[in-house]
């Protein structure tokens, strides 16, 4: 039991990172002028789909808004991944990345306390970003599902409409910050 779901974990994983090269693909194909029957066979023959409920037909404006949406999702869960690589590095490595003094450090003055704040805060946040992971996976999978017309879920598209658009200017923000 307890493999199967690492397998879900790693397969969610998968398909975020897998995300923003897709999205590329798709754009590209669209910009190359290949006729959208020919991505959405792609895209269905990515996601193991079955045929779309228009019998394959659906417009131009359709596709690329997925594609461009799968792109600001894709880009966010790249941007996400790469936090987490900090947070480790920062969490669990404290002790190693940085040398000191303590004092005003979280759980200073000593390094013990420094790395143990630091170790715990670290699980937490990486608890959140498994939780943001799964949610842009399993919304990109349902504005999929609406935009290929698989099912009819109309909450699925303006949904990730303000993710993607909370998504770039938190990552804007941040970049600013920096």
């Amino acid at each position: 039991m307890a493999d199967g779901r690492w397998r879900a974990v790693g397969r969610h994983v998968g398909a975020g990172l897998g995300l923003l090269p897709a999205s590329l693909g798709e754009l590209g194909r669209l910009v190359g002028g290949e006729p959208t029957q020919a991505v959405l066979v792609a895209r269905r023959h990515a996601l193991g789909a079955g045929s779309t409920a228009s019998g394959g037909r659906v417009g131009v404006a359709r596709v690329a808004v997925h594609a461009v949406l799968g792109l600001l999702l894709g880009a966010f869960f790249w941007w996400l991944a790469a936090m987490a690589v900090i947070a480790t590095a920062r969490g669990p490595f404290y002790g190693l990345v940085d040398a000191g003094p303590h004092r005003d450090s979280w759980g200073g003055p000593s390094l013990a306390g420094a790395w143990a704040v630091h170790a715990g805060v670290w699980v937490l946040v990486v608890a959140v970003l498994g939780l943001l992971w799964w949610g842009l996976v399993t919304l990109h999978a349902r504005s999929t599902e609406h935009l290929l017309g698989v099912r009819r879920r109309g909450w699925a598209v303006p949904v990730a409409v303000l993710v993607a658009l909370a998504s770039a200017v938190l990552v804007v923000s941040w970049v600013q910050q920096v």
